[in-house]
This record gives C-alpha cells, sequence and structure tokens, in this order.
C-alpha cells in the first residue's frame, strides 16, 4: 500500500488515478465526515495523525489529502439535504479558493456565480469546488459548485515543489446553483455533525497543516536513509531533526486534543487560539531550520533533479511558505 513514488510522479500537475483510489478505499477524504454519509468520522487528533502519515508518503499526495480532507470537514455546515449530495458518493473531494474574487447575486431559490479564482488545491479530482463571491452590495458570502459547472484553467499554478497537488485556477460563467449550496464555515447546520465541527476553522486548519508539514519532512528524512547522503547530514538528522519531528508530532495531537476538550468544556479563548498559533508555528519553523542544515550538510543530491531528495526537498520548500504552517 502507497508504494514509494518516482520522480516522474512528483513532476506530474496532478495525482494518478491509482494513487487516488488508494485515498478513496480507506475514506481518507473523509476523515472529517459524519459516518451516515460514508465518512471515517474521526476527531482531530485521529486524523490529524493520518495526515502526517500520508505526506510521509509523499507530499503532493500529503497536502492534497490535508486540503481535500479539511474541506469535506465543511460537512457539518450543510443541510442534511445539501451534505448527502455533496458528500455522501465515494470519490466526494472538494477543492477551493479562500479569495473573494467573484461575484454572486440571488435569483428566486438559486444563485448566479461568476468569476475566477486561482490555487485551488486538488482541482483536477474535485467533484465540489468551494469559493467565496461578493454581490453588488459588497455583501460576501461562501459556497460550493458541482465539477460540471466549473471549467479548469489551461495553466497549472507554477509553483517549485507540491507539483501535483494538482492547484489550478478555475472559471465560473453565469452558472446557477440550488440555495442549499451556500454554507457558512463555523456554523453547524447538519444533524449529523459531531464534536469536530465545532472546533474554530483556524485552529482546525492549523493542526491539519501542521501534521502534513511534518509528514513531508519525515518524507525527506526516509529520502535521506534510502540514497544515503553523507555521514554529516545523518548525524544532523539523528540528533537534531528526528527528536525535533517526534516532539513536534506529540506537540501536534496533544494541541488536537487539547481544542478539542476546550470546545466539548466551553473552555475556548482567544488565548488558547494564540498559545496553539504559536506553538505549532514555532515546532515547524524549528524543522524547518534544522532542514536546512541537513541541506547544506548533504551536498548535491539536494539539488540534483534526478534524486528523489531533491523533490522531496522541494515539497518542504512549498509548504513551508503557508501562513498557517509558519
Amino acid at each position: 500500500m502507497h508504494k514509494d513514488f518516482s520522480i516522474e510522479e512528483y513532476k506530474q500537475t496532478f495525482l494518478t488515478e491509482n494513487r487516488l483510489e488508494e485515498l478513496y478505499e480507506e475514506k481518507l477524504f473523509k476523515l472529517f465526515v459524519p459516518k451516515i454519509y460514508g465518512g471515517l468520522e474521526m476527531s482531530l487528533s485521529e486524523g490529524s495523525k493520518r495526515l502526517t502519515e500520508i505526506a510521509t508518503v509523499q507530499g503532493g499526495m500529503g497536502w492534497s489529502l490535508n486540503l481535500g480532507a479539511g474541506a469535506n470537514w465543511f460537512s457539518g455546515f450543510f443541510s442534511d439535504k445539501a451534505a448527502q449530495e455533496i458528500f455522501s458518493p465515494k470519490k466526494a473531494v472538494i477543492a477551493g479558493s479562500g479569495f473573494a474574487s467573484g461575484s454572486f447575486e440571488r435569483d428566486g431559490e438559486q444563485f448566479i456565480i461568476n468569476g475566477t479564482w486561482s490555487r485551488c488545491t486538488g482541482a483536477h479530482h474535485a467533484t465540489f469546488f468551494s469559493l467565496n463571491a461578493t454581490n453588488e452590495n459588497g455583501e460576501t458570502k461562501t459556497f460550493v459548485i458541482p465539477r460540471s459547472q466549473v471549467k479548469l484553467a489551461d495553466e497549472k499554478w507554477q509553483i517549485i515543489g507540491l507539483r501535483n497537488s494538482s492547484s489550478y485556477a478555475i472559471d465560473i460563467h453565469n452558472e446557477k446553483i440550488p440555495a442549499h449550496y451556500e454554507f457558512k464555515i463555523n456554523k453547524i447546520v447538519n444533524p449529523h455533525a459531531y464534536g469536530v465541527h465545532a472546533i474554530p476553522f483556524e485552529s482546525f486548519a492549523r493542526v491539519c497543516m501542521s501534521a502534513s508539514f511534518i509528514g513531508i519532512v519525515k518524507c525527506l528524512v526516509n529520502k535521506c536513509r534510502a540514497y544515503p547522503v553523507n555521514d554529516a547530514a545523518l548525524k544532523l538528522i539523528d540528533e537534531k531533526l528526528q527528536p525535533q519531528i517526534i516532539k513536534a508530532e506529540i506537540a501536534c495531537t496533544d494541541w488536537a486534543n487539547e481544542i478539542e476538550n476546550c470546545v466539548q468544556s466551553n473552555q475556548m479563548t482567544t488565548e488558547i487560539t494564540q498559545q496553539l498559533k504559536s506553538a505549532l508555528g514555532a515546532n515547524n519553523l524549528g524543522l524547518f531550520d534544522s532542514v536546512q542544515q541537513v541541506f547544506l550538510a548533504g551536498g548535491l543530491p539536494f539539488v540534483e533533479e534526478d534524486k528523489l531528495i531533491h523533490w522531496a526537498y522541494r515539497d518542504v520548500l512549498t509548504a513551508v511558505q503557508h501562513f498557517m504552517v509558519k
């Protein structure tokens, strides 16, 4: 299961059907979807561990899962009718953009959507897209729209790593969607929602991002051990980076449990949110600093495009740029 990726797979702008099928079979895009819709209904701590595991296999697959499972978490914010339509299919995955770069207008029990949205990770395999749009009065709403009503841009987002996470721009022109495809993040309306849906979006996303980033670093470490790199780099990995990885994994799980407990007991505060942000961000940047030391010690395999180490390193460089990782 989850065989090593080839360099060709790292270079692709999408995940192969075989790779996706593995994720579908394990229901991994539905980590945080209620069981009634075919989901795993996992806690944040359980789900974050799975995110780390898959990112350890390969960064782009891990990032695709992170963004797809994170968007499918929206299942708690739709009516049962809408959730059945959107999340029940085996291959249900939402891709989306956080930019409010389009427009909407109300038309009876429908909305008409227009616009272009960039950097929609997972666009190649998405069944729905989430987006923000603004009407003529300056009001912004959030929607999902079926893949069949969306046009993918010709060119993928040109980034140095995580290439096979299929981050495309999308175009929508005068498409009508039913009113029940509108939703509000953190407004629970689904009768089958469970504890994870009550976690504030930013805290939920930061845990998931950190879990994936840790896995991406672990993937690079595995490539360094398999190649292997020189003794100086391996010494840095064994004595510095590996202990940091262990610490970061424990902290990620502990914080997931902490905020779940705080939400359950109605004790989630701004102070806790800030502590989580600072702690996870510091761990992630500490990992990155040590990766850079390994890079300097490791020599040419990190910069030669015919080495898997090089491509795994690119994924680290790309993932660390996400503001919720930093």
